[in-house]
């Protein structure tokens, strides 16, 4: 078993987009996503994970991410809060000596 801490800063974008299509009269059409908002915001990034061998070389590995971005949410902001929780599971193959 191993555990991991990772952190560091950097940034987020998001962005808003409608899908859609213009024609020119009945022949000539294009479609495609139009943006209409969009915004950068300074990130926090912190994050664990324990890597749990199950043999030799495959693992299991939970892991927990957390980020902190400034003016994400709140109010007239595009989400409910600053902070963006993740967890996912790595399923994964080790190749040579651990």
């Amino acid at each position: 078993m191993t555990a991991q801490l990772e952190g560091g800063i950097g940034g987020a974008h998001t962005g808003f987009g409608v899908n859609e299509t213009q024609c020119a009269g009945t022949v000539a059409c294009a479609s495609g996503v139009q943006p209409f908002a969009t915004s950068n915001h300074f990130d926090i990034h912190v994050g664990a994970s324990v890597s749990v061998y199950v043999t030799e070389h495959f693992f299991i590995r939970p892991e927990f991410d957390l980020h902190y971005a400034p003016g994400l949410g709140g109010v007239n902001n595009e989400f409910n809060s600053n902070l963006v929780p993740m967890g996912m599971v790595w399923v994964g193959y080790t190749f040579g000596d651990r």
